[in-house]
């Protein structure tokens, strides 16, 4: 049996706004995209190209102007209002907007697709509420109310409740937005972990490119260009990324997986050196624009070490010899000699 199964499709779907009306505005047209079970997806573009629309688009939250969207094979228009609840979890963007209940409290709403007409709780759905608190790491804050917490945390709670709610498609729309940057990967390290572990699919927005093309399994590209889909690597390799910032002079390195403004070369040298010294080396010469040529002889810069863990650069050109004992002093005198 292949366990890696389509849960989403979306087949020639247009989103946008006032579907339907002469005032009719497509953001982006044509799309066509999947997401399979236990994989998890990172939404990628520029700002205003329609990331949260499409999400929440695909959650049932915004009209479609065109197409389908298929969930575990059936168009999500045939689904009512409970049964999509326990289909599809949403996280928005800056999460609580209520905080005078508890983390647990907070979470148990993820149940009420689940409950009865009067949303009473059952052992059951305690049991997987308490599970749900715990598989973010906030067993310990499980009665401690939610405005008394960092954002992290309250993320946190945010992706419980969804976890709580139980359904195969979990969504979120920058959920890393207003985190500092420790806080971002260990969310997305969260969301990894998840996916992995509970079988879910996950489909979250960002604007963290660096975080999103290390951690997610398949990246959605959504440019001026229209919207594509591959592992982060494919999509790197077949030189997509550089069609992200189209009217920007930022350039994606394949090679190191960064985006990064071009610096025009001012100077070449030889650098000898191994390991890290010489990566961080040549990164920081590479930032004023000196760039290290094999077959350069003169100026040169040779990174040696006497003893473990102390370590000396040395400039020489025809004309000096100058010994550093960081790449911070070699910065400083390279300087000088690119003003000549």
């Amino acid at each position: 049996m292949n366990d890696y199964h389509d849960i989403l499709n979306l087949k020639s779907l247009s989103i946008g706004y006032n579907a339907g009306t002469k005032s009719e505005k497509v953001l982006l047209p044509s799309i066509n995209l999947s997401v399979i079970k236990g994989e998890m997806v990172s939404l990628l573009g520029p700002n205003g190209i329609g990331k949260s629309t499409l999400l929440k688009t695909i959650s049932g939250l915004h009209p479609v102007i065109k197409g389908e969207i298929l969930l575990s094979k059936k168009n999500l228009n045939q689904f009512s209002g409970a049964e999509l609840a326990r289909k599809i979890s949403f996280v928005f963007t800056g999460g609580i907007s209520v905080y005078n209940m508890s983390v647990f409290e907070l979470v148990a709403l993820g149940r009420f697709p689940h409950t009865n007409w009067m949303g009473r709780l059952t052992e059951s759905d305690r049991a997987i509420i308490n599970r749900s608190i715990d598989s973010v790491g906030l067993m310990k804050f499980s009665g401690k109310n939610i405005g008394e917490m960092s954002d992290g945390e309250k993320q946190r709670a945010m992706i419980a409740r969804a976890l709580a709610q139980d359904t195969e498609l979990i969504i979120l729309d920058e959920p890393t937005a207003f985190l500092d940057l420790p806080n971002r990967y260990e969310l997305v390290e969260l969301l990894r972990k998840l996916s992995a572990e509970n079988n879910k699919s996950v489909v979250f927005s960002s604007h963290d490119i660096h975080i999103a093309i290390r951690e997610a399994d398949k990246v959605w590209l959504a440019t001026e260009k229209g919207i594509v889909q591959g592992s982060p690597e494919d999509l790197a390799l077949s030189g997509k990324f550089d069609h992200l910032f189209i009217d920007s002079d930022l350039t994606f390195i394949p090679g190191e997986g960064v985006f990064t403004y071009p610096v025009r070369t001012r100077m070449t040298i030889k650098l000898e050196g191994e390991g890290l010294m010489l990566y961080w080396t040549e990164r920081a010469l590479n930032r004023l624009g000196i760039r290290a040529k094999k077959e350069a002889v003169s100026p040169s810069v040779k990174i040696t070490s006497e003893k473990e863990g102390e370590y000396t650069w040395v400039y020489e050109s025809s004309v000096e010899k100058m010994k550093f004992k960081d790449i911070y002093s070699l910065i400083l005198y390279m300087k000088r000699v690119l003003k000549g």
